[in-house]
């Protein structure tokens, strides 16, 4: 099969972005209409954005960013806790982790691992904040990992959903992406160096023109056809990547990736769709309804605080001035049989009470759609027994449980996995066990939903074994089904206590045995 020209491939992606962008212009028209109303930062989909508009001239009421920026948080902190380690190495055969030097070395990769990640050079608290809010609102978000220009440590970038289109698999992985980008011409000398620029750009960088823009085309992908088995150059590695000025149809720089760089979660998936749905798709009508409420108590309310007037004129009745402050003139003649004061204020009806309660109403359904009723989850107090913080617990795990287990697969595993493997590359780890060699590794994450889970499931044992201590009574056999060491040390792990304040089960037995002797000697 004979190549493509250069012209010919940057074609292909070209037509292959159209496509992409064609397939989800239903997603951009929804997006939009969530953009405006829930994360203004976000517009672009449908209409040219100024950077520094102030974008949010028709926002009347902040209960729905508020309550999306609340649980964009909370999902933050749900899926990378501050303070914890975010995910610990471990060897995927658990019998190596038994052994002292893959102890030793796991534990030193883990805090290396956790330190180049949460480094501020990296940018990983801002861009994956970006990405939490696109998720919350969108249903999907774009994140790259890579290393910085010094290749010195880590990078994160969040991507804006108007501008990337990834591409997935019949399984839902994704495979590639497309991303357009206009960039001023100074920037793209800068990036890519002038001698790899077509000759139109060359041409107006000699003539001072750099402060153009030019529309750039970004691919990256699964390579086809595939030759190199260990490449070393990156143009030869597994997933291609390629920068392309549209107009000119020409290939600016080719390389590649051992892995996929980017990693796109999605909050909730649809048959036969690519994106994401997310809470805010819920939460869009009633945040509408804010709007429009929050405008009309406004106005109403300037009405009660400077009502308009009523006034006689010796002339034409004209039209009634009904906004604050307006004056209505009406004839004298009328003045006159009305009597007393000429001047008085227009009574237009206004029940605000009634109203704040409407907008009341609205605004803990939208406070419902982002899961607040949720996510507030219930301490212990004389208000609540412990049953009932139980049963609360239990049902926030079976409301945002299985979101938080996709989170974990499709959006902490890949940006860690894909950490992991650049600085293994990079030999930050340092020498590597001669007994690792050609083992797997897998990473472990320590979660404050499982947590929860863990608790739910404490309780419920508690619960079941002091029900069985009771049928004891009737039944003595009954009190040997209960693995006594077993649920204390679940109730311990389960509340999160540490290791040391618990013996072994061989300094338990020892114990035992001791015990057993001195009663013996009595």
């Amino acid at each position: 099969m004979e190549s493509k020209t250069p012209q010919e491939r940057v074609r292909h992606h070209i037509k292959k972005q159209a496509a992409a962008s064609n397939r989800r212009s239903q997603f951009e028209e929804h997006w939009s209409d969530l953009s405006r109303v829930l994360l203004p930062t976000r517009q672009g989909f449908t209409q040219t954005v100024v950077d520094g508009d102030y974008r949010m001239e028709n926002i009347f009421d902040g209960t729905p960013m508020q309550a999306a920026r609340s649980l964009a948080n909370t999902v933050g902190a749900m899926i990378r806790p501050e303070g914890q380690t975010l995910a610990e190495v471990k060897a995927q055969d658990d019998a190596l982790n038994q052994q002292g030097e893959v102890q030793e070395w796991m534990g030193r990769a883990t805090e290396i691992l956790d330190s180049h990640i949460r480094n501020p050079l990296a940018r990983f608290r801002q861009a994956t904040g970006e990405v939490d809010l696109d998720l919350v609102v969108m249903g999907t978000g774009i994140l790259f990992v890579g290393l910085a220009q010094s290749q010195e440590n880590l990078i994160f970038q969040s991507v804006h959903l108007k501008d990337g289109y990834p591409m997935f698999d019949d399984e839902g992985n994704p495979y590639g992406m497309y991303r357009t980008k206009k960039m001023f011409i100074w920037q793209a000398e800068l990036k890519f160096g002038k001698k790899n620029l077509s000759k139109d750009v060359q041409e107006k960088i000699e003539n001072d023109n750099t402060d153009d823009r030019i529309d750039l085309l970004y691919w990256v992908g699964n390579r086809k056809n595939q030759t190199v088995e260990n490449p070393v150059f990156s143009k030869d590695f597994p997933i291609e990547e390629l920068w392309m000025e549209m107009q000119t149809k020409h290939i600016i720089a080719e390389g590649g990736f051992h892995e996929f760089p980017f990693v796109i979660p999605r909050w909730d998936t649809t048959t036969g769709e690519e994106y994401g749905r997310s809470p805010g798709m819920v939460a869009l009508p009633d945040s509408n309804t804010l709007q429009s409420m929050g405008e009309t108590i406004l106005v109403a309310g300037q009405r009660l605080a400077d009502p308009p007037i009523m006034a006689p004129n010796d002339g034409a009745f004209q039209e009634v001035m009904t906004y604050p402050g307006g004056i209505s003139y009406y004839d004298v003649e009328t003045a006159a049989s009305v009597g007393g004061n000429p001047f008085f204020p227009m009574i237009s009806g206004n029940n605000l009470p009634v109203t704040r309660d409407m907008q009341t109403d609205i605004r803990n359904q939208v406070a419902a759609a982002f899961f607040k009723n949720i996510l507030n989850l219930p301490q212990g107090g004389p208000q609540m027994t412990a049953t009932e913080i139980i049963q609360r617990k239990d049902e926030f795990i079976r409301e945002v449980g299985p979101v938080f287990g996709r989170f974990q697969t499709d959006y902490n595993e890949p940006l860690v996995d894909r950490s992991f493997r650049l600085l293994m590359r990079e030999d930050a780890f340092g020498e590597i066990p001669e007994i690792l060699s050609g083992q797997n590794i897998k990473f472990e994450f320590d979660l404050p939903v499982d947590k929860i889970k863990k608790q739910v499931q404490s309780a419920a044992a508690s619960d079941w074994a002091m029900q069985v201590m009771q049928m004891a009574q009737i039944a003595p056999e009954a009190k040997h089904l209960v693995n006594v060491d077993a649920l204390a040390r679940f109730k311990a792990d389960a509340a999160s206590l540490p290791h040391d304040i618990m013996n072994t089960r061989e300094e338990v037995q020892a114990k035992v045995q001791a015990e057993q002797q001195q009663m013996a000697e009595q």
